[in-house]
């Protein structure tokens, strides 16, 4: 195992955030801004510093498990045995390739991370018939009904029963601690990950029962919304550890969530002590996907351009910080709206690797067990994030056991 010693305890993602935000290129014709390194080392530096920093390699497979066919990639460490592991649940429209600054971060602090997209109209959502000819709101009805989602949770239990059942049967899957899992997600996979939770599904359906017990979830940008039952108790059941992550500007390119305050309704109305919710400012929705092929600009309801994907544009109008504000108003593709936000390169690598940090350490908390762990996401976390946001934990909660 490379580990740096416990004086360093560096995080060690740095590299990533920075390969992914310089190859993103400039509007409009101009260059692309230039990360500043310092100014991004020297963050990082406050922040979250573990002592493992593992070596690790990217693999890819195909799962035939009945009904599911599964495209997965496994992000391991490449030594060590008895590994945690995190299911990574990408965003809609994504493959199994996306979430690379998690995924990284995730495997270099020693988890064994398997990305997969559950069901493949969710990857294919953006070249589909509905998205083609712009309807996305019936996009949004479709992939976050209640039989998609039916159909997800079905897919996730056969990929945990193929785990569980032939776990033995390669030297990687021996290598794993089935009894310390977390399931994070992004975006639709968020929705899926807070299911996972306990969130009842919004119109109801018979609950999937999972063969192997889920210790923590991350939603990066999760979903809500009025419809079905009330956010007072859809997420009544959910007692377990859950870290929200979002901002005021996390607006999805198919405006399935109308208003980001809304985004802040799981942490609210969820029982779990464990519960915490990352809320930066003018982050937008990309910025949570950890993905190289994210924009540096944000997405809006407009029509996919030649590729198949939603066109995107740099602005927006914010609404009201209260539920049920007005859907935000994009540009077209002419550029941003008068006094809109738009982060630069190094605003963003810096959001990126507080991600990275506060997710690492809510994972080293929860499953892990690690009691420095702990101690900084009591005492030290909401320092580091500073004015870029807020780390908030329910009232009266007790430290991670």
């Amino acid at each position: 195992m490379d580990r740096t010693t416990s004086a360093a305890r560096r995080l060690g993602t740095l590299g990533l955030t920075t390969l992914i935000f310089s190859t993103l290129p400039g509007c409009g014709g101009n260059p692309p801004q230039k990360i500043d390194d310092v100014r991004v080392k020297q963050f990082a530096g406050r922040g979250y510093l573990t002592d493992d920093r593992y070596s690790i390699a990217t693999t890819f497979a195909n799962w035939n498990l009945g009904e599911h066919s599964l495209d997965v990639a496994w992000t391991v460490p490449v030594t060590g045995n008895a590994l945690p592991m995190v299911i990574y649940l990408p965003g809609l429209g994504e493959s199994r390739t996306a979430g690379d600054a998690w995924r990284t971060a995730w495997a270099q602090a020693g988890y064994a991370v398997l990305s997969v997209q559950l069901l493949e109209d969710d990857q294919k959502a953006w070249s589909s018939a509905a998205a083609k000819r712009g309807d996305f709101d019936g996009l949004a009805r479709q992939r976050y009904g209640m039989e998609a989602a039916g159909a997800r949770m079905q897919a996730l239990a056969a990929l945990l029963g193929r785990l569980q059942g032939v776990g033995t049967d390669t030297p990687l899957l021996r290598r794993l601690d089935l009894s310390r899992i977390a399931v994070a997600g992004f975006d639709l996979g968020a929705y899926t990950s807070m299911l996972v939770a306990g969130e009842a599904p919004k119109f109801g359906g018979e609950p999937v029962l999972l063969p192997i017990p889920v210790s923590a979830v991350i939603a990066l940008s999760p979903f809500a919304d009025f419809s079905g039952s009330g956010l007072s108790t859809r997420y009544q059941s959910i007692t377990m550890p859950v870290l929200s992550v979002s901002s005021d500007t996390d607006s999805d390119a198919a405006g399935v969530v109308t208003s980001p305050s809304l985004r802040r309704a799981p942490f609210q109305y969820m029982p779990s002590k464990d519960a915490y919710l990352l809320w930066l400012a003018d982050a937008g929705h990309s910025v949570f996907s950890g993905s190289v092929q994210a924009a540096p600009d944000e997405t809006a309801r407009a029509g996919p351009n030649e590729d198949g994907q939603p066109a995107r544009h740099n602005g927006r109008h914010r609404d009201s910080n209260g539920y049920g504000g007005t859907r935000e108003q994009d540009s077209g593709f002419g550029g941003p709206m008068p006094g809109a936000q738009v982060l630069s390169p190094t605003d963003r690598a810096i959001d990126v690797s507080l991600i990275q940090g506060v997710t690492t350490a809510f994972l080293d908390a929860y499953l892990k067990h690690d009691p420095t762990a702990q101690e900084w996401l009591r005492k030290d976390a909401r320092r580091w994030v500073g004015q870029r946001g807020d780390l908030m934990r329910k009232k009266g909660q007790a430290s991670p056991t």
